[in-house]
């Protein structure tokens, strides 16, 4: 019996290159691709699509797709699909420079020929293979001439809410597969962070800080009470003051919005350009003991000493590598890290190994395999505790400044 022929809603308008797309003129995969990203557009009513400049695809780790993961990747290599964009992928499973002789992770030889297996048909398909969380933290911006104002199709919740409020990229919170399809088409649908008038916040938020200070696990807790409130569809806009706002606090509030919400963007005045033309209805003041009891709620190792500590969820940057390289002794800790950041900064990776610190590389613990759940992980990022303490771990949150103290720093 012959397939009926796809059919698309009036209402959505497609180029006529994109009409040649769906009949096939470029390929079985390209047009099965775009097929996806038009059902998702008519399911949103989107009027239109548009091109994005790079994807960056999410659920990669042999961990975390299994099977099922592996067989649909497998059927669009065999369909010959090709990326349409520059592209590039999250974190696996394991570092693959030393996957089997790890005190920390536990990997076996099916989960290795899985993940090599997801990753040997995504090379296929032309994308690169960055293997991080953090793509802002790598050369693509220059190697592809990314820009604020850019459309794009991201896959990593933390990534997108980071990309959207402080890089100004354009990019909706996409599953792992529905960014691969966007990878495959060049295309997304024109909707909610890509339209510029929904970027402009309308709720503001005023946080009392007092006894609380402005580091990353004090602001990802009000991202987080601000995640479990927000109800309005445009970005909350949070009042700070950005000159306490560093790197690292940006990249956790921007992944705690990620793991305990759906909010793709936060505006701060002084960092974010569409705080500036925030239209303000509603204005509502967070009191510093609803932080202060979820502090003391979370910071639970206090008087016990962890197993390990953990930097980089999302991956670590050049500065915290920096600050991390001064402590005494790096025994109980673990950082990881995209092969970008470890290639171009291999003087201070070898500090902390040489104090005895483990470094991995691609990977991190929340898409891993640990070989234990009987131990305590103390980290600075609300991410990995709302991941790990799924998988029966026991974490407590700890800024990177008392860590480093602790450490011996």
């Amino acid at each position: 019996m012959k397939e009926p022929e796809f059919q698309v809603n009036e209402s959505l308008m497609l180029t006529r290159e994109e009409e040649e797309i769906l009949s096939g003129k470029h390929g079985e995969a390209k047009a099965k691709a775009l097929e996806v990203i038009i059902r998702v557009a008519e399911s949103l009513d989107a009027k239109r699509l548009v091109r994005i400049k790079h994807a960056h695809i999410s659920g990669v780790s042999y961990g975390t797709i299994g099977e099922p993961g592996l067989a649909f990747i497998k059927e669009l290599s065999s369909l010959g699909a090709k990326v349409s964009v520059p592209s590039s992928l999250n974190p696996i499973g394991f570092d693959e420079s030393n996957p089997f002789d790890q005190e920390v992770l536990y990997i076996t030889q099916d989960f290795y020929r899985g993940q090599m297996e997801i990753l040997e048909n995504l090379k296929k398909m032309g994308i690169d293979l960055l293997l991080t969380c953090t793509p802002y933290y790598t050369t693509i911006f220059r190697k592809y001439g990314l820009r604020s104002g850019d459309h794009v199709a991201w896959g990593e919740s933390s990534a997108v809410a980071y990309a959207n409020s402080f890089l100004g990229l354009r990019t909706n919170r996409e599953g792992g597969p529905l960014a691969l399809m966007a990878a495959i088409a060049g295309r997304t649908y024109y909707y909610g962070m890509h339209i510029r008038e929904n970027r402009v916040p309308r709720v503001k938020y005023v946080v009392d800080l007092n006894g609380l200070g402005y580091n990353e696990v004090t602001l990802s807790l009000v991202a987080e009470y601000i995640a479990s409130i927000h109800e309005d569809e445009s970005p909350p806009l949070l009042h700070l003051d950005p000159r306490n706002i560093n790197e690292t606090t940006k990249r956790e509030i921007a992944a705690t919005l990620g793991a305990a919400g759906n909010i793709a963007m936060i505006a701060i005045p002084g960092i974010t350009k569409e705080a500036e033309q925030a239209d303000i209805r509603k204005t509502i003041r967070i009191k510093n003991n609803i932080i202060i009891a979820r502090y003391k709620e979370l910071a639970q190792d206090q008087g016990i000493d962890p197993d390990y500590y953990f930097i980089g969820c999302p991956h670590t940057s050049e500065e915290e590598l920096e600050i991390l390289s001064k402590i005494k002794s790096g025994d109980k800790l673990i950082v990881t890290l995209s092969r970008d950041v470890y290639s171009r900064r291999k003087d201070l990776v070898q500090k902390l190994v040489d104090k005895g610190a483990t470094v991995l590389r691609s990977t991190c613990l929340i898409v891993s395999n640990l070989r234990s759940k009987n131990i305590m992980i103390a980290t600075n990022s609300y991410k990995a505790y709302f991941y790990l303490t799924r998988k029966g771990i026991n974490v407590s949150l700890i800024d990177i400044k008392s860590m480093i103290e602790r450490l011996g720093g």
